[in-house]
């Protein structure tokens, strides 16, 4: 047996044939309108106290009577409404799908869980018309054994008709029994419609719980494909940057470098113009030290050739002072310090 399709049961599956209002926009539409609505009743009092003191002046009644009849002629034009109509129509689309950019994957969990939320009161309503079932199906046994009874006391009864009042009790017995035979082929018809109508609930559950199960392994698999296509746009997208850069990022790395090479640029400037003024000094040193190795060689050769003295520390020095000059025998007292402050 082919198994029925239960997909159209809610109505029509093709979204473009409903009306705007029963869209998601058109819902979020009416909650504007409502909201709208309520600004006006909230601000009502101001609003008629504006009117009142705008018609207290003839010029400011005369421009409200233009307002007006610019209000009148935009709201009675067809071409007019329709233009708002569709500006709000794409408004509200822009809205509702900003919402779905927002976390398109939250809103198919969302959807899933009022699935599941609708198979759970279909389980119960199923239950309790099992429930039901059960009821009638005691109730038709019931009356079936009380219309046995009912029957046997007639039989009873017709055979002790002798008796006073038998022939009243077999009557009444009957008619219970046959009114509870009646009831009984009423009732029947009801238990097979409801035996139906639980087959066919039965059969809707079973592809409920294939949809919502189907559903979720879709939305799974849609997150995964999301998330790897996010994780992939993202790298390709730091991929992309190493090349072409953050504007802003790039400006401060560019006036980094302006200023690096400034700087680079003076400093150098200033260790050259120091190693100019130092050249004279340097010079001056090694000419110093060329003075100093000439001597020294010289100092060398005299002490190969033994011609070097070196410093005695012990050996006796004569004095300048009292030392007598060339040509003195004995040098007069005071040559010692004759010549001292000369």
């Amino acid at each position: 047996m082919a198994t029925p399709d239960f997909s159209q049961l809610g109505g029509s599956a093709d979204v473009e044939k409903r009306s705007f209002w029963s869209r998601p926009e058109g819902m979020l539409g009416m909650i504007v309108l409502a909201g709208v609505a309520g600004l006006g009743l909230v601000y009502f009092n101001r609003i008629v106290e504006f009117l009142i003191r705008a018609t207290s002046n003839i010029l400011e009644l005369a421009l409200l009577l233009g307002v007006l009849a610019v209000l009148i002629f935009l709201f009675t034009s067809r071409d007019v409404r329709t233009a708002v109509f569709f500006l709000f129509k794409s408004l509200m689309r822009s809205l509702t799908g900003t919402v779905i950019q927002l976390n398109p994957i939250a809103i198919m969990k969302i959807y899933i869980d009022d699935l599941k939320k609708k198979r759970q009161q279909m389980q119960g309503q199923i239950d309790t018309l099992a429930g039901q079932l059960v009821k009638l199906n005691k109730k038709i046994s019931e009356n079936n054994e009380a219309i046995k009874q009912k029957f046997a006391e007639a039989n009873k009864a017709n055979s002790m008709s002798d008796k006073p009042g038998m022939r009243e009790s077999a009557q009444l017995a009957t008619i219970e029994g046959a009114g509870l035979q009646e009831m009984n082929e009423k009732l029947l018809p009801l238990q097979r419609n409801m035996k139906t109508v639980l087959a066919f609930m039965e059969k809707v559950n079973q592809s409920a719980d294939y949809i919502i199960k189907e559903t979720e392994i879709k939305v799974r698999l849609k997150e995964t494909e999301y998330q790897i296509v996010k994780e992939s746009s993202n790298a390709l997208k730091t991929a992309v940057s190493i090349f072409k850069g953050d504007p802003d990022k790039r400006f401060y790395f560019d006036q980094s470098m302006e200023y690096i090479q400034d700087d680079m640029s003076q400093k150098l400037g200033e260790m050259k113009r120091a190693m100019d003024l130092s050249m004279d000094f340097i010079n001056g040193v090694d000419i110093q030290n060329g003075i100093l190795s000439d001597k020294g060689e010289a100092l060398l050769e005299a002490y190969n050739k033994g011609e070097f003295r070196i410093v005695q520390l012990d050996a006796p020095t004569a004095n300048p002072i009292t030392a007598p000059r060339p040509g003195e025998i004995n040098p007069p007292k005071d040559a010692g310090y004759r010549n001292l402050l000369d």
